[in-house]
C-alpha cells in the first residue's frame, strides 16, 4: 500500500484545521493550571487513566466534528480528487 503524503495531509487540514490549533496552544499555555484542577478531582493514582479518557473523548469529538459539516467533507473529497489527478498526470507524463 503507497501511502500518499499529500491525501494524509488534506486529511490532515480537514479533521484539524487552522482554526483548532490556536485554542490548542492556549490550552498547552495553560497546563499547569488545568493539571491542577484535574488533580483536584481525580486521584493521582487514576490520573493517567484520566488523562487517557481526556485524550479518547477529545479525538472522537475532532473526529465527530469533521463528519458533520457536510460542505466540508465536499471540499475534502474535491481536494483527494484534485490530488488523485494530479498523480495521475505526472504519472503519465514522460
Amino acid at each position: 500500500m503507497n501511502l500518499n503524503t499529500r491525501i494524509f495531509r488534506a486529511y490532515i487540514n480537514h479533521f484539524l484545521p487552522r482554526e483548532v490549533i490556536g485554542p490548542v496552544i492556549i490550552v498547552f499555555s495553560l497546563e499547569g493550571v488545568i493539571d491542577g484542577i484535574f488533580n483536584l478531582y481525580v486521584p493521582d493514582e487514576l490520573a493517567t487513566l484520566g488523562w487517557g479518557i481526556v485524550f479518547i473523548f477529545t479525538l472522537v469529538i475532532v473526529a465527530y466534528w469533521g463528519t458533520v459539516d457536510e460542505q466540508a467533507i465536499g471540499e475534502l473529497q474535491d481536494r483527494i480528487e484534485e490530488i488523485e489527478e494530479q498523480q495521475a498526470t505526472d504519472d503519465d507524463a514522460p
